[in-house]
Order: C-alpha cells, then structure tokens, then sequence
C-alpha cells in the first residue's frame, strides 16, 4: 500500500504538503494540489484513504494520546511516530499532559472538549487500573502499548524486550566481551524485568556462568540513576568491557561518567542503549542501541482503531501483536582489546 512518503516523492513535495492536500487545506497552490493529486491517483493512494475512512467511520478522525513525561525518550519517541502515522492517515492526533493519580477529572474535561473516542495508552498508563477502568466506562477504546499485563478489553502492542536484551547481549559476546554488566531499569516496569531477563539468559544459552550480582546495578531508566549505576560499576575491582544499559538515557549516563574517568569509548569500554531515542544519536561517539518499531506500533495501533470501528469490545483472548526489533550499530561498540581477551583465564565468570 502506497504511503503519503511515497506520494511527497512522486508530486516532488513535503509529506506535509501531501497531508494538507489531503485535509483539503486551501492554502496549497493549485498546480501543487494538482501534482499530488496526479501522484495519488497514479499510486492509488486516495481510494485507499477513502476505504479506511468509510471503515473507520464519521467519530473518529481524531485520535487521543495521554502523555506522562513528553520529554522522555520513548515517549517522545512514540509521539512523533503516531503524528507520522496520522498525517498518513489524514487524521488529527491530539495530546494531553497526564501523570498516574492526577484526578481522573482532567480526562473527563479532556474528553469533553476533544471528542476523542480513541486513545493510545503508553507505559506506564496502560497499566494504570483506575484510568483503564474510567475509560472503559465511558467506552473510550484504546490500544496499549507495551502492557505489563493482558487486558481482555483492549488490544495490545509490544516488541520482545526479553529477545531484544538477550540479542544485544549475544551482539557483545560475539564481540569478545564476556565482562558485560547490565543496568536495570525501574523496577515496577515489566520492561526492565524482561531486559534483565534476557540478558542473563544470553550467557545461559551459551554455556557461560551468568555475571557476579555486582554487574547488576539497579537504575530508574533516567540520566542521574544511570550516572550512579556506571560510577557504581565502572569502580569495581574487575572493571566491565561493555555495559548494556536499560535504556539510552542510562547508556548516554554511561558515556559521560565513562569520557569523566578518562576511559575511551569503545576501546576500553563498549556501551549499548535501548530504545533508539534521540540521545542515542546526538552524544558522542554515537551508541549502539535496540530500535524499537514505533513508526510500525503507530501504524498498526490505527489499523487496529479502524478494524474495531471504535468500539470497545471484550475478548477472552488477548490481542496481543508482537512487532520486531532491530539492533542499531554505532560507534560504542567494537570488538573487545586483545589486551583484555587475556585477561578471561582469571574471568571466574567467562
């Protein structure tokens, strides 16, 4: 199916110029409205807009999102994802500020003056009980992302964090590394349990003792937790090659107490992130990280409000959609020194 990026290409517009066309904006110059027009027929784009439109209904051109910490990197992450998906999609997204125990009052104000009837629920609030069960009341449908648990309510969407943390864990022990410590992330979050998880089931899986407790060191998936967990790590006797952090801003904390020590990134010390947010790419050297699918997640969490007609159904089955991951190769990451390979005969744990 044709995407908006591929009508921007064929017209020679901006997605944005093909997304005012489509919400028929009459700011846009005829002749450009008549390329992108061109564009769409020839790539069949508008029937397929026209479709999902009849599918979905008059009620539900907009859709809602609430947000706890915007400036986070996986939150940020995901909005400018869904903001793609619905410019695609000719829709409108909407946001709203929202921190667990606020007073549900905000949302029924929320949902008074936006006239949303759909919305995306991100960690931790689509785990969050008295708002799931507000919402369900109201018959407000929604798609979780990354649930800690099932909800026979409501759809989800995830990735494999356990497969995802044991991958880049086998990445680095193809690296040479066997000295790899690992920061954990909050640990109310499921996600952080299933990193962990997966990374010591790596050197299970291999043959190798599982790392000493003390290369686990215990963070809260920001920059100052992760900070104390690389000081706490980096000063251990038998100092870690490689350390895989929960989440980039932890993996970012890492570079800068690692550069503070005089260490050399990747040469004395390899670090991996999670989540592919926009520190990964902007601290220097650039990190090694998981990408998560959020542009696919965004996509599919539409098609998902389209196929229910934006009604809230209940199953005993779980709709639970798994998209896959995919490890993001930069500059803190190398094949471990020759110099420190020797020293694994005195490892005792690899």
């Amino acid at each position: 199916m044709a995407t908006i990026y591929d009508v921007a290409e064929r017209a020679g517009v901006s997605a944005k110029t093909v997304s005012r066309v489509v919400n028929e904006d009459k700011a846009v110059k005829a002749s450009t409205r008549e390329r992108v027009l061109e564009a769409m027929d020839q790539l069949g784009y508008r029937r397929n807009m026209q479709a999902r439109q009849l599918r979905m209904g008059p009620g539900v051109a907009s859709i809602g999102i609430l947000l706890e910490d915007p400036a986070g990197g996986y939150q940020g992450r995901f909005h400018h994802a869904l903001l793609m998906a619905c410019m695609e999609a000719g829709k409108f997204l909407t946001v709203e500020l929202y921190l667990p125990g606020q007073s549900l009052n905000e949302v029924e104000r929320f949902l008074a003056n936006s006239e949303v009837r759909s919305l995306v629920l991100l960690p931790p609030l689509c785990d969050y009980g008295p708002l799931k069960t507000f919402l369900k009341a109201r018959g407000i449908h929604c798609v979780l992302i990354s649930p800690t648990t099932p909800d026979s309510h409501y759809p989800s969407i995830a990735m494999d964090d356990r497969l995802a943390a044991r991958n880049v864990t086998d990445y680095l022990l193809a690296l040479g590394h066997t000295r790899i410590a690992h920061i954990a992330g909050h640990p109310d979050h499921a996600a952080a349990l299933l990193r962990r998880q997966g990374y010591q089931e790596a050197f299970d899986a291999v043959g190798l003792p599982r790392p000493p407790k003390a290369y686990v060191a215990e963070g809260m998936f920001n920059f100052r937790s992760g900070i104390t967990a690389a000081e706490t790590l980096l000063n251990l006797p038998e100092r870690p090659t490689a350390i895989f952090a929960s989440n980039d801003e932890m993996a970012a904390a890492t570079c800068a107490v690692a550069h503070k020590m005089g260490l050399n990134i990747p040469q004395d010390l390899a670090v991996v992130g999670f989540d592919d947010a926009p520190i990964s790419s902007a601290v220097w050297p650039a990190m090694t990280t998981v990408r998560q699918p959020y542009v696919e997640m965004a996509r599919l969490a539409l098609q998902l409000f389209g196929d229910g007609n934006g009604a809230v159904t209940s199953s005993d089955v779980q709709m639970r959609h798994v998209l896959p991951h995919e490890i993001i190769e930069r500059e803190t990451t190398t094949r471990v020194r020759a110099a420190v390979a020797t020293t694994r005969e005195r490892d005792g744990f690899g």
